[in-house]
């Protein structure tokens, strides 16, 4: 259970809301089952639940290395940007609104409760990836030795991790680099003479560095939550990891953007029941617009293209 946090009672309460459960809800929240309830028509609409990314040394360090590669104007401060995001995060909840992490809503329930804590291994099995040294080649290793590369090893790791390992494991996308080498103790790596082997492992990792901008991976429309395609390459994984937080609260989804379709949630203002534009261009395109007109899921009679 996650201890320290002033959301946890608030990712509880949405769960408990929205899952069909015996239990009551712990506390008093809106109504959020269903389409309709995850709708907004007007940008100015109240918030009720919000969604946020707080900085981490996944996301704020790793883009500060190469702020330009990573979509960064200048490096980031964490220490700086964790004080201030935690004060964003107070004030809202100081007026009313259920303010909610995606660090929390990843970790909530995966201690107590082994469906959650299968359904996080399982997405940080999709981030995590090992790899053979291209100097060599997988039919030469041994049986024993071709293990320490498959899946059903890596799903022993992640078996063993804890579950903020396994939030580490999602949140920074790593890939291991194995490589056959001479070591004093290990496992024979190769059966064709006696050298003893072992693996020696590289690392490199695909961190996603602007997952903090928690409005671009969706559009909420008067339908309900519609999912985007980011057409940055450095983003492209932030949709999937938004779906499943979004699927965990029991939140309706109701559409998602399909190729040749781009669309990112900052190129959509919703203008009142009649009404929304969106915006096409560099990071959301036509087909993306056409596509949610033929589905109806603008839910509005009238949509302006820009």
């Amino acid at each position: 259970m996650l201890k320290h946090s002033d959301s946890v009672s608030d990712v509880a309460a949405l769960s408990e809301k929205t899952k069909p459960r015996s239990t009551p809800a712990l506390a008093t929240i809106p109504d959020l089952s269903g389409p309709k309830s995850t709708g907004q028509t007007h940008e100015n609409d109240l918030a009720q639940v919000v969604i946020v990314c707080e900085p981490d040394l996944t996301n704020s360090m790793m883009g500060s290395i190469h702020p330009h590669g990573a979509l960064y104007e200048k490096p980031v401060d964490l220490r700086e940007s964790q004080s201030e995001h935690a004060q964003f995060r107070q004030v809202l909840r100081e007026r009313g609104v259920m303010c909610l992490t995606v660090h929390q809503i990843l970790l909530h329930d995966c201690d107590t409760d082994l469906r959650a804590r299968q359904e996080l291994e399982d997405l940080a099995r999709s981030r995590l990836e090992y790899k053979l040294d291209t100097e060599h080649d997988l039919k030469d290793l041994s049986e024993t030795d071709a293990y320490y590369l498959s899946d059903q090893y890596k799903r022993h790791v992640l078996e063993t991790m804890s579950v903020a390992h396994l939030l580490d494991m999602v949140l920074c996308k790593p890939t291991v680099f194995l490589k056959p080498s001479y070591r004093d103790t290990g496992k024979s790596t190769f059966t064709h003479d006696t050298t003893i082997f072992c693996f020696t492992a590289s690392y490199a990792f695909n961190p996603l560095t602007n997952m903090q901008y928690t409005r671009d991976q969706q559009i909420t429309t008067a339908k309900g939550v519609v999912m985007g395609r980011l057409r940055s390459l450095q983003r492209k994984d932030e949709v999937e990891l938004m779906e499943f937080c979004f699927r965990k609260l029991g939140l309706n989804i109701v559409g998602t953007v399909k190729e040749p379709g781009y669309l990112e949630g900052g190129d959509f203002y919703p203008a009142g029941e009649n009404l929304c534009f969106i915006g096409i261009g560099l990071r959301s395109n036509l087909e993306a617009s056409q596509q949610l007109m033929r589905e109806d899921l603008f839910g509005t009679s009238r949509v302006a293209v820009v």
